[in-house]
């Protein structure tokens, strides 16, 4: 295993036990017995880390499909099967970085998708604007149950699914349509 992965697979496991703030380099370090000097080679803090935890992050199902349906499935399907992990760095003082992660995923899906077919008349600068109103309400639906220390990794799995369902058949057209209008004036 190279040593970034090590590093990697070693905070992660750690973040299910400690919160992020307790967690040391030295304590990273002798967890997955490398030294401190190698830590700082490859990284500058804890944070950093962290980071690039979730832009190496991949979600399985995301890239075999160009569908947004699908891909929002194969999102909560990966924060469910995440749920300890990702609720520690939510509730960590990096929790843009797991909310920049759900919005770039959303986004991604559904700008790439909609660039390529026609979002009703809007262009694909309106388009990209309904996109990431749409991606944003999403990441902020993820921060808000991830944040809710009551929701357990089954209820979350069942409100995000219902919110989804709404999300979709509702919010997406909704936004598409104001986008619309808005750029009408």
């Amino acid at each position: 295993m190279i040593t970034e992965a090590k590093f990697k697979k070693a905070l992660r496991e750690m973040m299910l036990s400690s919160p992020l703030r307790d967690i040391t380099v030295r304590a990273l370090c002798e967890y997955c017995g490398s030294h401190r000097q190698t830590f700082y080679y490859h990284y500058q803090d804890i944070y950093d880390l962290l980071n690039s935890v979730f832009l190496g992050e991949q979600v399985p199902g995301f890239a075999e499909t160009a569908e947004p349906e699908a891909n929002l499935k194969a999102i909560q399907a990966y924060a469910k099967d995440n749920f300890a992990f990702l609720r520690a760095a939510y509730n960590s003082a990096a929790s843009e970085l797991p909310d920049d992660f759900f919005f770039s995923k959303v986004m991604t899906s559904y700008f790439g998708y909609y660039s390529k077919h026609p979002l009703g008349s809007l262009s694909k600068e309106g388009a990209r604007v309904a996109c990431r109103r749409f991606a944003r309400m999403i990441a902020d639906e993820y921060s808000y149950l991830f944040h809710n220390q009551e929701v357990t990794p089954l209820r979350f799995d069942r409100l995000m699914n219902r919110y989804l369902n709404v999300a979709k058949e509702r919010l997406f057209p909704a936004i598409v349509e104001a986008t619309a209008e808005e750029r009408k004036h």
